[in-house]
């Protein structure tokens, strides 16, 4: 079985999100993922739902994904 690298398998968690990496200056920067496919609207902001998020791991920001799909969205 190959490796999967943690940002592989965020990236397969959380298809309707474009996932990516700040830079610093010359160093890496914090994680970031936004919404693909999907403008929220008011009522969703004031839920809670963001259009992106961001984290200082990709550990973290798999929590802060997670958290973002319990949010109610509208269809």
């Amino acid at each position: 079985m190959p490796y999967v690298t943690e940002l592989e398998e965020l990236v397969a968690r959380f298809p309707g999100w474009s996932i990516w990496r700040s830079r610093a200056g010359d160093r890496p920067g914090d994680w970031y993922a936004t919404r693909r496919g999907h403008r929220i609207s008011q009522a969703e902001v004031v839920a809670g739902v963001c259009m992106t998020v961001a984290a200082p791991t990709l550990d973290e920001l798999g929590h802060v994904l997670d958290q973002q799909t319990d949010r109610p969205m509208a269809q």
